[in-house]
């Protein structure tokens, strides 16, 4: 009895190192991948600077670390930290445009996604630019922490088909199919909210000297209708202490970035792989594209539009609809299935929209 009573005591003690050593690590919240203009990897992370006052505002450092490799970049930048590095909380993973549109993304997010304690629902967004720019730049709304600012803008944008569901874990996997492709979610620093920003520091008048119209709500509850023509992220025509935007979708051919759709034609796309039918029809060297909408729905409305944007796929090279894979079914055998040659069909495939 007495053993154990001394166990009981001792028992706190025993357990104290471990959390110290739980207390005593750096938890990035963001994590950006960037190309050097010499070919090499600039990797950097955003994480909350420990304050030890108590207060619940928070504030966040950028570290970074070029190497010639990813890995050797996160060698250099967990050198480079006085404390552990843990991946757990990591909310987004941003790589640049410049970067991923010229290198195979999978075995990039592999890297990421390999890093013990690697957070796998982490949300990776392409960025119009660098994406350390947009870790320099961007900023909870209404005093929110950061991960909690990132968690319910993010969630909400996937939830009302605004923005892909491009998680870490999701990427991967998509990546490895090489029978069709997938969206990536882009970000981008509005230039013209930074200018306005540093005018206002200039000028503490308080006069809006901007003349910019409010922002649009995207992704309201309840909302149906599609979003403006022609919007991207960075280039919203509104007003925001916060210049980041998140906002459209990247389209990936075979591994890398072909192009990028605006904000409804993101929307158009997820709405279709949701609710419309897709088929492929196949006569003798003949290969045409089938979209299906229900006569009650409002894209039943647009089907010039949908003819568009699947035109505008197939210029890209990006089966993003899937068609590939709906394709594949009708074959055999993988060895059938190659050599059909549907990517080098799909850019000249027939286009038919029809509503049932």
């Amino acid at each position: 009895m007495k053993k154990l009573f001394l166990l009981l005591l001792l028992g706190p003690l025993l357990s104290s190192c471990s959390f110290v050593n739980l207390e005593r690590q750096i938890y990035p919240i963001c994590i950006s991948v960037d190309a050097t203009d010499d070919g090499r990897f600039l990797l950097a992370i955003q994480a909350p600077r420990s304050s030890g006052t108590g207060s619940d505002s928070a504030s966040y450092d950028i570290v970074s670390a070029t190497g010639e490799t990813l890995q050797e970049a996160l060698r250099l930048l967990s050198a480079s930290t006085p404390y552990p590095l843990n991946f757990s909380q990591i909310r987004l993973c941003i790589i640049g445009y410049r970067l991923a549109s010229t290198t195979p993304l999978r075995p990039l997010l592999r890297v990421l996604m390999e890093q013990p304690t690697m957070r796998p629902t982490a949300y990776v967004s392409i960025a119009l630019g660098r994406g350390l720019d947009v870790l320099q730049n961007q900023q909870p709304d209404f005093g929110m922490r950061l991960s909690t600012h990132l968690t319910l803008l993010l969630d909400r944008l996937r939830q009302e088909s605004i923005l892909p569901d491009s998680t870490l874990s999701a990427c991967v996997r998509e990546l490895s199919d090489g029978r069709c492709d997938l969206l990536i979610g882009l970000c981008a620093v509005n230039q013209r909210l930074v200018k306005q920003e540093e005018s206002a520091g200039q000028d503490s008048s308080g006069q809006d000297g901007g003349g910019s119209s409010p922002a649009f709500a995207p992704g309201q509850p309840g909302q149906q209708e599609l979003l403006p023509q022609n919007v991207l992220a960075g280039m919203m025509n509104h007003t925001s202490p916060n210049p980041v935007e998140y906002l459209g979708s990247a389209a990936v051919s075979e591994g890398r970035v072909s192009g990028v759709l605006t904000a409804d034609e993101t929307q158009l796309a997820l709405r279709l792989l949701n609710e419309a039918q897709r088929r492929v029809a196949r006569h003798g060297e003949e290969l045409q594209l089938q979209i299906v909408l229900k006569q009650k729905s409002d894209l039943a409305l647009e089907t010039q539009r949908v003819e568009q944007l699947v035109q505008k796929l197939q210029v890209l090279d990006s089966d993003a609809l899937l068609f590939g894979g709906i394709c594949s079914m009708g074959f055999s055998t993988n060895a059938q299935w190659d050599a059909y040659g549907f990517r080098s069909r799909y850019h000249q495939a027939g286009v038919a929209v029809t509503v049932e």
